[in-house]
C-alpha cells in the first residue's frame, strides 16, 4: 500500500506538468538540448550550464540543472559527439542521469546541412519518503522509506540547419523506460516526447537582427503544447526575448553574447492560480564555446 502510494504521487506530479522530461526555457540557445541531431551545429565546441527553479517561493519546488558539451569530429566534420548530465528535483522525486550523443551530418550545399542523431541514456529516479507529509504517523514503514530504480533509454532525431534556418524533429524516452519500486517491483513508465522546432535568423540594419522560433511538443494522450518565441538582437550582442505558451505560460528572456561567452536569463510567469503562491520561474543559461581547429568546414 505504501509502494502504491508512492507510484500514485509520481504518475499525478507527471500528468501535472503534462511532461516527465525536465523543461527549459532558453532551449533555442542550445538545440542540442532537445535533439540529438543538433550535436555539432556550430564549428564551435560550446559547453553550457542551465539552472532552473521554478515557482519560486514554493517548499519542494521542481528545481533543474543540465550540463551540455557537444562538438564536430573527425577531419571532414561530418559527424558529432556530445555528452549532457542532468538533475532534476520535484519535492520527494528526484530523476537524475546522463546521456551521450553521436550525429552524422550529410551536407546538402555549401550552405546547408542535415542531421541524423541518437543518445544512449541512462538515469536513476529516487523516491525519498523522508520528504512526505502523512497523517498516520503510526505507520512507520513509510516514514523514512528512500528507493531508487535505474532504467536505460534512448532518444534520435533529426535536423536540417543553414546559417539563417533550422528546423528538427525528435523523440525523447524513446524506449519508454520502467522505474520499478517496491518489494513486488511496481512499475511507473516513461511516456514517449516528440519535439518539432524551427527557426529563422532575419536580418535588419547593420548589426540587428530578429530571431523568431518555435516548439511543438506532444506527451502521449496530453494535449500538443505550442511555444512561439521571439529574440530580438542589438548591435549583435544583447537581446531581449519574449516566449507565449498555449499552456497559459510566457517568458521575457534578456542575454549577451560577448566573444565566446553567451549568458541568458529568463523569468516565466503563468496565469494559473499557482500565480498566488510564487514569484514565477527563473532560469540562468551560461555557454563558453571552444575553438575548433579544424579549418575548411561549414561553419555557422
Amino acid at each position: 500500500m505504501k509502494i502504491v502510494l508512492f507510484i500514485s504521487i509520481l504518475i499525478i506530479g507527471s500528468a501535472f506538468s503534462a511532461q516527465q522530461r525536465p523543461f527549459n526555457s532558453q532551449y533555442m540557445l542550445n538545440q542540442y538540448m532537445i535533439n540529438p541531431a543538433a550535436a555539432g551545429q556550430h564549428l564551435e565546441a560550446p559547453i553550457s550550464l542551465s539552472v532552473r527553479q521554478e515557482w519560486a517561493g514554493m517548499q519542494g519546488a521542481p528545481v533543474t540543472q543540465f550540463i551540455s558539451f557537444n562538438r564536430r569530429i573527425g577531419k571532414a566534420q561530418n559527424m558529432a559527439f556530445g555528452t549532457q548530465l542532468f538533475n532534476d528535483v520535484n519535492g520527494a522525486f528526484k530523476n537524475m542521469g546522463m546521456q551521450g550523443t553521436y550525429a552524422c551530418h550529410l551536407k546538402i550545399n555549401e550552405n546547408s546541412i542535415l542531421s541524423f542523431g541518437a543518445s544512449a541514456i541512462l538515469s536513476q529516479t529516487t523516491v525519498d519518503g523522508t520528504n512526505f507529509i502523512v497523517n498516520d504517523y503510526s505507520d512507520e514503514t513509510l516514514l523514512g522509506v528512500k528507493q531508487k530504480s535505474f532504467a536505460p533509454d534512448a532518444s534520435a532525431g533529426i535536423f536540417y540547419f543553414s546559417q539563417n534556418v533550422y528546423f528538427g524533429v525528435s523523440t525523447n524516452q524513446l524506449l519508454e523506460a520502467k522505474y520499478s519500486f517496491g518489494e513486488n517491483l511496481i512499475q511507473n513508465r516513461q511516456v514517449n516526447h516528440i519535439y518539432a522546432s524551427g527557426g529563422v535568423t532575419i536580418k535588419m540594419a547593420p548589426g540587428y537582427r530578429l530571431e523568431p522560433s518555435f516548439l511543438l511538443k506532444t506527451v502521449g494522450p496530453a494535449p500538443t503544447e505550442i511555444d512561439l518565441n521571439a529574440r530580438f538582437l542589438y548591435r549583435e550582442n544583447v537581446w531581449l526575448g519574449f516566449s507565449y505558451r498555449n499552456s497559459g505560460a510566457t517568458a521575457l528572456m534578456v542575454g549577451l553574447e560577448r566573444d565566446r561567452f553567451v549568458i541568458g536569463y529568463a523569468h516565466d510567469f503563468t496565469s494559473s492560480n499557482i500565480i498566488n503562491y510564487s514569484a514565477g520561474t527563473n532560469e540562468l543559461y551560461l555557454q563558453y564555446s571552444f575553438k575548433n581547429k579544424h579549418k575548411g568546414a561549414t561553419k555557422f
